[in-house]
């Protein structure tokens, strides 16, 4: 008679997209066939998608994710996304020692044991976050992705020294004493692209001739497509991604391999601080999954994650200047990102500043009838999502003295973003050059991700 509940990563990680079949499905299906040897009924069990305020999957990404068999056997009426705006499923679990409310799907307290499969990418994720954050609401979200957790202390992107991570494991020990949880967790290797595509991960010294041509006449090659087409082949291609190993059990212990795992993988030496920093952002973002990556999420992904992935300090140099390179068009998905264009053409032609915004606009988008409808039943990110990732850029934006944005045409997406615009690279290099005097510059080149390990 034991209930069990089974809860997943949605598609925000790990991006790209896998092939199929995805290690989620793998690691369910061998889960499943375990229960049912241990003598679980098939009607005790439910799988929950985890999405927190991220958009809710839609049925034919459920399948890719999970595979026909798991879909035929439980969807939709023993498999579905959590809503975090259904007031017939959420409950209140209580306060944690700060007074932040701890509020979560019923289901995860009905349950004799929580279950959460987990494909590890960077150690943004994982461990406490999985079920304080994935079956989060508004309420107990909002403590954690707040710019006073981010104001000071840079660490958004891994839990140690992390304000947020405190807060979210607070949240975490508090649903544990309710129900006990069982985490798997993939930590999962850094193979993006496919064996045909492995080149474009090399650095150029590292490629034979073959390798170094296609490098030189693929841009130009590409180029000559219209900008849909290709659009369309970068989208098309599937990571090679496997995990490094797998480990079960309860969070502390398995968490803590993992972010050894994810250190072994992810950490890159680097000998200094550079004044200047210089990063061309593909159209990718695990906010923009089977979509256009939008204005907010150019500065959000730069600022918000690239920025700080690091261990100890960050690479830019305290005042230091960050060069994005974007052509940052002002496309919104229709379905995806409709909190995101209000936030674009309401909050960000007002301010760019994340205490005012928190102040003057969190609440009225996060209780917004119509976002919640959005969010609810028409596959849209939550009407506070655009603010938690602004939010991570808080620190960046207080330590760096000017953000460069390259690519558009015209200044204007810039200044609504609250950055600075240059028409090209050199004088965007000379504008930096200005104020830190020097030429000392770094140039990043991503996926595959690492994370700084800067020695002085």
């Amino acid at each position: 008679n034991s209930k069990v509940l089974i809860l997943f990563d949605d598609n925000c990680q790990p991006f790209p997209a896998t092939k199929k079949p995805d290690m989620r499905q793998i690691m369910i299906e061998t889960l499943l066939k375990m229960l049912y040897e241990y003598g679980v009924s098939k009607m005790k069990i439910e799988l929950m998608c985890a999405v927190a305020l991220h958009r809710k999957m839609k049925e034919h990404e459920l399948e890719f994710m999970l595979g026909k068999d798991i879909m035929d056997e439980f969807y939709p009426h023993q498999l579905r996304n959590f809503d975090a705006e259904d007031p017939d499923q959420i409950v209140e679990v209580g306060k944690t020692d700060r007074d932040e409310i701890v509020e979560t799907d019923k289901a995860a307290l009905e349950a004799d044991l929580i279950i959460y499969v987990d494909m590890i990418q960077i150690p943004l994720n994982g461990g406490h976050k999985s079920v304080a954050v994935g079956l989060g609401t508004y309420n107990s979200i909002a403590p954690h992705h707040s710019p006073h957790m981010t104001s000071e202390s840079p660490h958004v992107m891994q839990p140690e020294g992390s304000h947020m991570h405190a807060c979210i494991e607070r949240m975490s020990r508090l649903i544990q004493k309710e129900t006990p949880i069982l985490v798997i967790e993939a930590a999962m290797n850094g193979a993006i692209y496919p064996f045909h595509l492995r080149y474009v991960g090399k650095p150029n010294k590292d490629c034979n001739i073959v390798e170094r041509v296609i490098k030189t006449f693929t841009p130009a090659t590409l180029s000559l497509l219209p900008e849909s087409a290709r659009y369309k082949i970068l989208k098309s291609v599937r990571t090679d991604y496997e995990p490094m190993a797998v480990n079960a059990g309860d969070i502390d212990s398995v968490h803590a391999k993992t972010l050894s795992l994810m250190k072994d993988q992810l950490a890159i030496d680097i000998p200094r601080q550079y004044s200047t920093l210089v990063f061309g952002l593909p159209d990718m973002s695990p906010y923009a999954v089977d979509a256009r990556i939008n204005p907010v999420l150019v500065v959000s992904d730069i600022l918000g994650y690239v920025f700080n992935w690091f261990y100890n300090k960050p690479l830019i140099k305290k005042n230091g200047v960050v060069i994005i390179l974007n052509p940052t068009y002002e496309i919104f998905h229709e379905e995806y990102h409709v909190a995101y264009k209000m936030f674009y053409d309401e909050v960000l032609a007002d301010t760019t500043e994340p205490f005012e915004m928190q102040q003057k606009y969190q609440e009225k988008y996060a209780k917004d009838e119509y976002l919640i409808e959005c969010y609810r039943n028409r596959y849209a990110h939550h009407g506070f999502h655009p603010f938690t990732v602004w939010y991570w850029a808080t620190y960046p934006l207080k330590y760096l003295s000017k953000v460069i944005l390259v690519g558009p045409k015209e200044p204007r997406v810039a200044q609504q973003l609250g950055v600075d615009w240059a028409k090209n690279l050199d004088d965007a290099l000379s504008m930096a050059r200005e104020i830190s005097g020097d030429d000392d510059v770094v140039a990043l080149t991503m996926p595959p991700f690492f994370y700084a390990n800067v020695k002085e």
